[in-house]
């Protein structure tokens, strides 16, 4: 099924995303742009397997929203508005909603495997945008989306973020690259389907 052209869940996750993680901050630093320390993120949303064995399922949403830095969020925010107006327009609203949650949350998770106590905490948007990139690339390689403009997109969205990896940790970091397999995954699945294949008749090059 074919969503409207207005990428309404697009809109309602980065307006979300921008008034939160701001709001947070502002509480905490005084300062909507200001950088708080991650263990200060807790109160808020920042989440761990120990919270979800308390049921705070709350956090699973919250922890996609807040950010360390505000300047992260913004790039987060614009990598996810311009990878959703190509993408929510090709797929049902309710399923780009579900890749962002599936992919950022099980990213989140998985990173919070890898650091230590208290700095564990699960937070930030770019575990799901990564997940909707790797989705993205996929129907590009499969030829459902055939637009250079496109190719910047994605090149914009997942480039940064993985040389920040190898620049930091000298390889892709694990909450990362399961975002990555899932979205990949799942878009390689999605152009499998016959009638997502007649749906995604590829435009001509160049073209949006």
């Amino acid at each position: 099924m074919k969503s409207t052209q207005i990428p309404y869940i697009t809109i309602i996750i980065c307006l979300t995303t921008l008034i939160y993680s701001m709001g947070v901050a502002l509480a905490v630093s005084g300062n909507l742009m200001g950088s708080v320390r991650i263990t200060q993120l807790e109160p808020y949303g920042g989440v761990t397997f120990a919270h979800l064995e308390n049921l705070e399922l709350w956090r699973l949403l919250a922890s996609q929203l807040i950010h360390v830095k505000q300047l992260h969020m913004l790039f987060n925010v614009l990598s996810l508005a311009l990878l959703g107006f190509f993408l929510e327009r090709r797929v049902h609203g309710f399923m780009f909603f579900l890749l962002w949650f599936i992919a950022g949350v099980t990213g989140t998770l998985v990173g919070t495997l890898f650091v230590t106590p208290p700095w564990n905490l699960g937070t930030g948007a770019s575990q799901a945008v990564l997940g909707i990139a790797a989705f993205g690339l996929a129907l590009f390689l499969r030829g459902a989306i055939q637009s250079r403009a496109f190719l910047i997109v994605l090149c914009f969205s997942l480039i940064p973020a993985l040389a920040l990896d190898f620049i930091y940790a000298g390889y892709p970091k694990p909450g990362h690259v399961v975002p990555l397999l899932i979205g990949g995954i799942a878009g390689f699945v999605h152009c499998r389907q016959p009638s997502n294949a007649l749906q995604h008749a590829p435009p001509r090059a160049g073209g949006v």
